[in-house]
């Protein structure tokens, strides 16, 4: 009796201990903590100014609200974003530098500006009247276009930025640097401009200097310039004698630069102080 009995306890225990791991297997896994605010901070430090290319367009914006979503997985509404490139056109496309250049953390989601964002203040040069006729109407230098004619109507100018909102189900989980880049990465590639140093080691010493210096000088490319410079405030096309030339504008008057290309060159640099 006495060993049927340590069998029948055997079983019992063993029974006991099968159902505790089951309900141990079937309990939810804890939840992640919410964003502690140190590593709120490193996701301020390391990716607040920080530049990037972009691998997909990036739909021009005039509103928070019409950020591009990204899920933590990196996924995308593919037929929103092309709705919104049809209705609002593009402020960034594909394989161009961008830079972060604001942080906002909400209650489930982290927005990232891009360029800027879409509130475009007026700048003195969309203010220039250009002679058409018997009137003048203010030209959008942002783009190449012909002038307006008597009668018509200065095209709209266009927002330069745009943002990014990287959405989560409830919360925003405590996250690194790091993480918050992997789960962009399937819009925006940090790899290159995170390799800043041995980027620069690659340049000849003359514009490694001026980047330091902050100053575009001629013979640079674009890539240069917007180390050295940052994004420019507006760019203007114009086509003189079969050679198309682009200025980037940057300051406000009196302290004006432009950084004038042909290609992917640069060709003049003028600084009016």
């Amino acid at each position: 009796m006495k060993a049927g009995g340590c069998v029948r306890t055997a079983l019992a225990v063993a029974l006991v201990a099968g159902l505790a791991v089951a309900d141990q297997a079937k309990a939810p896994a804890s939840k992640p903590k919410p964003l502690s605010v140190d590593n709120r901070l490193a996701i301020i430090r390391v990716l607040s100014s920080e530049y990037a290319t972009s691998k997909q367009p990036l739909p021009a914006s005039q509103k928070i609200e019409e950020a591009l979503v990204v899920t933590p997985a990196g996924a995308i509404k593919e037929d929103k974003l092309r709705d919104d490139l049809a209705r609002r056109g593009a402020a960034v496309h594909t394989g161009e530098i961008i830079q972060v250049t604001a942080i906002q953390f909400k209650t489930s989601s982290i927005l990232f500006e891009i360029n800027g964002g879409g509130k475009k203040k007026k700048k003195w040069y969309e203010r220039i009247q250009v002679s058409g006729g018997t009137s003048g109407a203010p030209v959008d230098v942002t783009s190449p276009t012909r002038v307006p004619g008597p009668g018509e109507q200065a095209p709209p100018t266009r927002p330069i930025g745009s943002w990014i909102l990287l959405s989560f189900p409830d919360y925003v989980p405590d996250l690194k640097p790091d993480e918050v880049k992997k789960m962009l990465a399937g819009v925006l590639d940090f790899s290159t401009r995170s390799a800043a140093i041995p980027w620069i080691e690659t340049i000849p010493e003359e514009f490694r200097e001026a980047i330091k210096e902050k100053k575009a000088k001629v013979g640079m490319n674009r890539e240069m310039v917007l180390a050295a410079l940052g994004r420019p405030g507006n760019k203007v096309r114009e086509t003189k004698d079969g050679v198309e030339r682009e200025d980037w504008i940057y300051g406000n008057p009196p302290f004006v630069t432009f950084v004038t290309f042909v290609g992917d060159q640069v060709v003049e640099v003028k600084e009016f102080k």
